[in-house]
């Protein structure tokens, strides 16, 4: 935290921070009585105690001076504990969005290039059937991913061929995207208003050319208009219930908002002030003051898009006002929280300069008595008035040291309290993000399988080496652009493999898979339903002839004319141990070298206690560990974090349970529980 940003915005800063206000006082208070006290002295002890005097000022001073000291840390470690904290959502709100937009550029890469869609606007005789045909399988796709609001094919000189929402009455579309789309090498990312949606607003829009396969002639154009609102409705519900009194804000390039979890107070178009270089900003909106905070996006697997950031205000009037856990034992975090030596620090100088303060009365009051029996009276007079002196004095410093302990304890219990939020908090962040990736291999494995060139194929009585290539080129391309995948592949009604999409797994093609996923897929005839395997340990998910555990996510292939004739399945093996290490560690804290801080730790981790996931290196997916049974009681959607004490160390443990995405893993079609434990070295 820049010392000299907080030293700016000091005095603004105190009057917000009732505790240390508080502090400030009781401790300004004290220090007047301790001068008139000292003066006291001086007027009547200054004979026989003017070295001692001396004393008892120089140590004022030095308190004065811790005081001050105490004060710049109390304001700069609660700016610091509220900074973080809105920080950290605000980083979470543009990379959560911009990991669901990822999937949406392979999404309009590989729906550019289904072959239903090139045999439509390549049949120059296409009639009202042919759109209606079009417009079904479109709208399976939508049911599918239920991110897009609207879908629409246009041809090149942008007329619209077929879409989807029967509210938008286009025809046809001057937008510059037609001509951008037509010349780019893959998808255009557009967010702006156009008469692709006339009614919208502004719209997000993801466009790439449909091309010839044979001669790379262009066919026209598909546009997926992204639900946008509802997407930020989402995940701003989420995260209010973790950053109360905050307002959550994607901005644009020029700093306008064009999403808000509050629209009252910042409503889309209004331009905010950003800082990307500063720890924080205080900013007025509405004549209310505002701590403010613009992060950049971390991108999600090289891919950044558009130029959006995240903002996060909160009211700075009520940003300090958070109470303390009192049921946290200062003493033992004193003594064995990692952080406490910064913040108390001012509190054992104290302590040192109140024993040299003591050892000066001692020698004060035996000074005392000895001139109480000197033959001067005046030295009498004043032997006698010392002790009272000196024991206001010491009076005096024990409430200055007790103010500085009350004030220790009270920091190191905020802090730890705010880091018990913390780790609950990125416990359920990071399984949010596992639901959400998770959610889109539901619909994957659902959309591929309605290829019609594995419909086609697989409905032979005979497959040849021909048919095999061209399973495995569309698998090849599909893998491509969905790069979270080892491997796709395509087994017929009896369970044996065909084809792979990874030359590296061609020497499985012919093997038969007698296992329930494979045998649940194949009793599939609803194209809206999926299976999962368990959580286990395959040779389909190996490395260096070494098995790993994974998730392969599968749908069945029915046949053209009746979907209640399976045909066979599609298999996707998810990449799991890459995949979700990185989730894990998009949340935990990290250094300056983007190394997770040491201390840190997060898994996912079924109820049962089998690993699917962990940073722990002494650990592996698939070993069992034990749980705390407050976490294995946790229901769906809910989560908790406790203070625990490992090796004389304390940690926040935080626990979250999956709660599902949309309607995956709340519909009822597939169930599975996983928690995910967050560890943090307090």
């Amino acid at each position: 935290m820049n010392p000299t940003l907080i030293e700016k915005h000091s005095k603004q800063l105190l009057q917000v921070m009732p505790a240390t206000s508080n502090c400030m006082s009781r401790l300004t208070r004290l220090d007047r009585q301790w001068t008139m006290a000292t003066m006291t002295g001086k007027i009547n002890c200054s004979r026989i105690a003017q070295t001692l005097i001396d004393f008892i000022i120089k140590t004022q001073e030095n308190f004065s001076g811790l005081r001050q000291n105490l004060i710049e840390i109390l304001i700069k470690e609660n700016t610091s504990k509220v900074v973080q904290e809105i920080s950290a959502v605000a980083q979470v709100v543009i990379d959560i969005l911009k990991r669901n937009l990822f999937e949406r550029t392979a999404d309009v890469g590989f729906l550019a290039t289904d072959d239903d869609l090139v045999r439509f606007l390549s049949n120059p005789e296409r009639d009202l059937h042919d759109i209606s045909i079009i417009e079904d399988r479109l709208r399976e796709y939508r049911d599918k991913y239920t991110v897009y609001n609207e879908i629409i094919i246009l041809d090149t000189a942008g007329r619209v061929c077929a879409h989807l929402d029967q509210d938008n009455s286009i025809t046809s579309s001057r937008d510059p995207l037609i001509a951008e789309t037509l010349a780019a090498k893959d998808y255009v990312e557009t967010y702006r208003t156009s008469d692709l949606a006339p009614d919208a607003g502004e719209v997000l829009i993801y466009s790439q050319a449909i091309k010839c396969p044979d001669t790379g002639t262009d066919l026209g154009i598909l546009c997926l208009i992204f639900d946008f609102a509802g997407e930020m409705e989402g995940v701003f519900k989420h995260l209010n219930d973790f950053s109360k009194d905050t307002v959550l804000i994607v901005l644009d390039e020029r700093g306008h908002a064009i999403a808000s979890s509050n629209t009252d107070s910042i409503p889309a178009g209004k331009k905010i002030n950003m800082n990307l270089d500063d720890d924080f900003q205080i900013i007025s909106i509405n004549n209310t003051p505002y701590l403010s905070k613009t992060v950049r996006t971390k991108g999600y697997q090289g891919f950044f898009g558009l130029p959006w950031y995240g903002h996060v205000l909160k009211k700075l009037d009520t940003a300090f006002n958070g109470s303390n856990d009192n049921s946290f034992d200062a003493a033992a975090i004193r003594d064995k929280a990692h952080f406490s030596g910064r913040l108390t620090h001012v509190e054992e100088a104290s302590e040192n300069v109140l024993s040299d303060l003591e050892l000066v009365v001692q020698n004060g009051e035996i000074m005392a008595a000895k001139k109480c029996i000197e033959p001067n009276p005046v030295e009498q007079m004043e032997g006698r008035a010392l002790p009272h002196i000196l024991n206001e004095i010491k009076k005096i410093g024990d409430q200055v040291q007790s103010v500085f302990q009350h004030s220790t304890d009270e920091l190191l219990q905020l802090v730890t309290a705010s880091r018990l939020h913390d780790t609950q908090f990125l416990a359920q962040l990071a399984i949010d993000i596992m639901d959400r990736n998770l959610y889109e291999r539901a619909n994957d494995c659902r959309w591929w399988a309605l290829t019609s060139d594995f419909k086609t194929i697989l409905a032979k009585p005979n497959i040849d080496d021909a048919d095999r290539d061209q399973m495995r080129k569309i698998l090849g391309y599909i893998n491509s652009l969905y790069t979270v995948y080892t491997n796709l592949f395509i087994y017929d009604r009896t369970g044996k493999i065909l084809a792979c999409s990874n030359p590296g797994e061609y020497n499985k093609e012919g093997r038969v898979l007698n296992v329930g996923y494979v045998a649940e897929a194949l009793r599939i005839t609803d194209s809206q339903l999926y299976c999962v395997s368990d959580f286990f340990k395959t040779d389909l998910y190996a490395t260096e002839e070494q098995d790993r555990h994974t998730y392969i996510y599968n749908a069945s292939i029915t046949a053209h004319e009746d979907s209640s004739h399976v045909l066979g399945g599609i298999g996707i093996v998810f990449d799991s141990e890459p995949e979700f290490k990185a989730m894990l560690g998009d949340v935990l804290p990290q250094d300056g070298q983007g190394r997770i801080i040491e201390g840190a730790e997060g898994m996912f981790v079924e109820p049962d206690g089998k690993l699917i996931s962990t940073t722990n290196p002494e650990r592996k997916p698939g070993d069992t560990i034990n749980l705390d049974p407050d976490f294995t009681q946790l229901n769906e959607g809910e989560s908790t974090v406790k203070l625990v004490e490992e090796d004389g160390s304390l940690y926040a443990v935080g626990c979250a349970h999956s709660a599902g995405y949309r309607e995956y893993k709340r519909d009822g079609s597939y169930k599975n529980d996983v928690l995910c434990v967050v560890r943090i070295l307090i």
